[in-house]
């Protein structure tokens, strides 16, 4: 097993966009496809896009704005590789982030799933090494689609949820990834989790008032998919009040950003929207 698909969707960014793709040109174990589905006005991306068809296996493909998990699924049908992943577009990889997760996928051929680590300043040396495994309570820890490995083979009939995730127009404003994770754990694949293998990705502001919609929107999609899959009333419980429980061993200067989360879940939970 030596082939990686990457499907990378993209809207608005620019910047972020090429760091990704920079640092793909760098990775040691070459993606045999990078599978972009660009959700931006024909032409936005052009500039960024055009100098790395000579340097990258890229297959683009065009879709209005209808959500990440939509496009998402537009790129699944195209997928060869044996091993399938979905960056975030401003998500970036150490150089050797997929030869990692190659080596780790022949190590253990019973591995259906790998999810890795994430920080917003990643560095290549004192990895923890050992294989967690990856359950449907701990799936919800920063296990995010960023950090997502498949054998293509376990994919049969799982799919985003086009509910889920942000550009829907829907309440929902993540719960896609998570929803992804579970289907597959749902249909019997063992999926791991290793700190040895990291992918750069910015942490979030957590004093940027403007994220109060977003966090209120995050907290809609995360009592909708404890619905979907059943969850009991005790985890949703505990899902409301972990928030607050972060402020225990955080600094105070959060203290907005999860009560807004708090709030917002506790509103979720009693809301009539489903």
């Amino acid at each position: 097993m030596d082939a990686c698909s990457l499907i990378i969707t993209t809207l608005g960014r620019k910047r972020e966009l090429a760091r990704l793709l920079e640092s793909l040109v760098a990775q040691q174990e070459k993606p045999c496809q990078v599978i972009l589905v660009d959700q931006n006005p024909k032409g936005y991306l052009a500039d960024i896009v055009e100098p790395f068809f000579g340097m990258l296996p890229l297959t683009l493909l065009n879709t209005e704005p209808k959500g990440v998990s939509a496009a998402r699924n537009l790129g699944l049908p195209y997928v060869t590789g044996d091993i399938v992943a979905f960056p975030d577009d401003d998500c970036w990889y150490l150089p050797n982030t997929l030869e990692r997760v190659v080596v780790l996928f022949n190590e253990f051929p019973e591995l259906g799933g790998l999810v890795v680590s994430w920080a917003e300043r990643p560095f290549a040396s004192g990895f923890q090494e050992g294989l967690e495994p990856v359950t449907h309570i701990n799936a919800f820890r920063r296990a995010g689609t960023l950090v997502q490995f498949y054998r293509r083979e376990v994919l049969d009939g799982v799919a985003y949820d086009p509910l889920l995730g942000p550009g829907t127009g829907l309440p929902y404003g993540c719960g896609e990834d998570t929803d992804f994770l579970l289907q597959v754990l749902e249909k019997g694949h063992i999926v791991r989790r290793t700190a040895e293998v990291l992918v750069g990705h910015p942490e979030p502001d957590t004093l940027d008032q403007k994220l109060v919609p977003k966090i209120h929107a995050y907290a809609r999609g995360r009592m909708h998919l404890l619905r979907k899959h059943k969850f009991s009333f005790w985890f949703k419980l505990a899902n409301i009040f972990y928030p607050l429980g972060c402020l225990l061993r955080e600094n105070p200067r959060t203290w907005r950003y999860r009560k807004a989360m708090f709030w917002g879940r506790l509103k979720a939970f009693f809301s009539s929207v489903n």
